[in-house]
């Protein structure tokens, strides 16, 4: 396996920088970039998600032991 030269890491590190120069000058918002209404939505329905487990796992928990 051969090591990267410094050209090669150099020339990467300057595509990275100017691609990272090509993304901040675009005007997007915040919320185009961040994507804060997704996460939260998806943490809403995961919380959803596990009531629901929840609330099965002590049904079926008290059904059991209401049995004995």
């Amino acid at each position: 396996m051969q090591t990267p030269t410094y050209a090669d890491i150099h020339n990467r590190y300057t595509e990275l920088t100017t691609r990272t120069a090509r993304q901040n000058n675009n005007a997007d918002g915040f919320l185009e970039t961040h994507h804060v209404l997704d996460i939260a939505r998806s943490l809403f329905l995961s919380s959803l998600l596990w009531m629901a487990l929840a609330i099965i796992v002590y049904t079926v928990y008290s059904m059991v032991a209401g049995a004995h």
